[in-house]
């Protein structure tokens, strides 16, 4: 693990400043010996002056490690961050995405690796690097790490994550500051449209980006020290040094361009009395004159006024991507998917870490919270055991997260398909969904995401005639074998063969599905028929799959019972009472009634 590495590159080395370090070392030791070292030195007045002079590079990594509470977490986790730094660098995880983004020089990778899997809810956020780079400048690894672990969880809460909340929320906090203490400036500023953005990049980065490197250092000391009520003092007493040229800014280019100009300038330097508010130090004194009564209860209370606001606002914010974003895939509109994620999200609707993936995409519903769902929503939960058919409908779309999730796209695609899907999509999704073996399932999940093929070297009309004519004459021979012969002109099917077990669930499940219905007699009579000659097909059949298997050599034998979806599909389209079901099962109740219906229980 790294030393501090200042001490590899130690640009500013010189006499003069060598001098200036061993002045300034002289005087903490005189106070540590007067006050005491370590986690319990007395917290006093000449603490502050020793701080505004700037702490020696000799000292930072201690006193940063004191400031920050972090020496209380390293103490309580011995050695964790060798585990840690060995865990992200040699064990596959979910932080696989996180690392390809970590691309730094060893030390800082080693780092950043290791905090994305110690907390694998903030992960990694493109800020990091900037804060865990100026760390181990001045700290060894290991105190970097728990010091940018204090920062992310403490200091800053929630401010680096992918959604920087936190610094959305402190962004509004800073606002009502403006507003109480700089009021004609915060009407000017909001008027030009800036209000809301000027402080984002310099809380986020402690002033790192936006003032020179040595003059930021100084706020870095003081904010451990202090915590996050100096990052308010100071943007507030900025934004009053340039409140008369800000004033007249016509636009908000003019207004960061005055902001710019004067942030570049601040230095750390010894500067003529003119321009003295140009100097760090003479700065953040200037903001504990003018801004000390802010604290940090008063923070944390303006936190919970505009967290909610925020998260209010997020929330719009992916509801209005998702449902833009996922119009491409269904039929549906824009505001029935607004209100299918709402009503998601109510029940359950997690979110997981991916930076490659727009938020929305990220949300997650559970299988115990799918059920709730699809006891209100599916027209297809109904019957004998709606729950068994519900469930193998959500293995197929949870296959892509994993057997217990179904991510909110594929949740929405499936919903389409039970709402607006024609016969051959409901058919193709009954088939798929009672193929047991994963692997087979799984090159057949694919057709569903697919606009419909033709399937049959004749049109559909031949094929429907074709059917009927075979379903009405199932007993004659002569036309069994008609049947036979329309088998082999069949091209290729994209899906799966079907075995008889699976076929015999397929038909329980069509069974319990439509014996709720008025006319289930009828439906009963159609079943009966179209699984029948689908039994004699499958049988009938056994030679040309035999032919088929050895051409492909593969283990299959020639007495094997199977069944394709032209197959089934050419029975199921035979039998009116069974097109006329699928195709009136969807509209007995809208989506927007099924809906009405889930929001008056969910109230209750």
């Amino acid at each position: 693990l790294s030393s501090p590495l200042y001490l590899q590159f130690n640009y500013n080395d010189t006499e003069e400043w060598r001098t200036q370090e061993k002045l300034k070392e002289d005087l903490w030791n005189t106070h540590f010996a007067i006050y005491g070292r370590g986690s319990t030195m007395y917290r006093t007045n000449e603490l502050y002056e020793l701080i505004f002079q700037g702490i020696p590079d000799s000292l930072r990594n201690e006193l940063w490690l004191i400031f920050s509470g972090a020496i209380h977490e390293k103490a309580a986790n011995t050695n964790s961050y060798q585990k840690l730094v060995h865990e992200s660098s040699h064990v596959k995880t979910d932080q696989d995405s996180t690392n390809d983004e970590i691309e730094r020089i060893s030390a800082l990778r080693r780092l950043l690796r290791a905090y994305a899997c110690h907390n694998t809810d903030v992960g990694y956020c493109q800020a990091m690097n900037i804060i865990g780079g100026v760390l181990l400048l001045y700290m060894n690894e290991e105190d970097a790490f728990w010091t940018l672990a204090a920062l992310c969880e403490r200091l800053l809460p929630d401010y680096y994550n992918t959604k920087v909340v936190g610094a959305l929320i402190d962004q509004g906090v800073f606002n009502d500051y403006c507003n109480v203490y700089l009021p004609d400036l915060y009407e000017k500023l909001k008027g030009i449209g800036i209000a809301a953005c000027i402080s984002l990049s310099w809380f986020l980065t402690l002033f790192i980006c936006v003032i020179p490197f040595e003059s930021a250092l100084y706020v870095i000391d003081i904010f451990f020290y202090d915590g996050i009520k100096v990052l308010f003092q100071l943007a507030l007493t900025i934004l009053k040094e340039n409140q008369d040229r800000l004033l007249q800014c016509q636009d908000d280019g003019d207004a960061i361009m005055v902001l710019t100009s004067y942030l570049d300038a601040i230095t750390d330097e010894n500067i003529n009395e003119k321009e003295k508010e140009k100097k760090i130090v003479y700065l953040i004194k200037q903001s504990y004159m003018n801004y000390n009564t802010i604290n940090e209860e008063d923070i944390n209370r303006l936190r919970l006024k505009h967290r909610l606001k925020v998260v209010q606002t997020m929330a719009e914010s992916i509801l209005q991507s998702a449902a833009k974003n996922t119009l491409k895939y269904t039929l549906f509109t824009e505001y029935e998917i607004k209100d299918l994620f709402y009503d998601a999200s109510r029940i359950s609707l997690t979110e997981a870490t991916d930076p490659k993936k727009l938020a929305y995409e990220t949300y997650r519903i559970g299988r115990s919270e799918y059920l709730i769902l699809c006891k209100y929503l599916s027209p297809w939960f109904i019957g004998e055991h709606p729950e068994e058919l519900a469930k193998k409908l959500f293995d197929v779309f949870s296959m892509s997260t994993n057997s217990n999730e179904i991510d909110f796209i594929n949740f929405i695609r499936l919903w389409n398909i039970l709402l607006n899907g024609d016969f051959h999509d409901k058919l193709r999704l009954l088939f798929i969904a009672h193929i047991d073996e994963g692997k087979r399932r799984e090159k057949a999940i694919a057709t569903l995401l697919e606009p419909p093929t033709v399937l049959s070297s004749s049109t559909t009309t031949d094929n429907n005639k074709q059917a009927e004519s075979a379903t009405s004459t199932e007993k004659d021979s002569s036309s069994l074998e008609t049947e036979e012969e329309e088998v082999v002109k069949l091209k290729p099917s994209q899906l799966p063969l079907m075995s008889q077990t699976e076929f015999i669930n397929l038909c329980t499940s069509m069974y319990n599905l439509m014996t709720s219905d008025v006319d289930d007699e009828n439906l009963f009579r159609a079943l009966t028929t179209s699984s029948t000659v689908l039994f004699k097909t499958g049988e009938m059949c056994k030679p040309y799959r035999g032919l088929e298997v050895d051409n492909k050599n593969t283990d299959q034998t020639d007495n094997e019972w199977t069944l394709s979806f032209e197959q089934f599909e050419a029975a199921m389209n035979a039998e009116t009472p069974i097109v006329t079901w699928f195709e009136l099962n969807t509209h007995q109740q809208s989506l927007e009634q099924r809906i009405h219906n889930y929001n008056q229980d969910f109230l209750r």
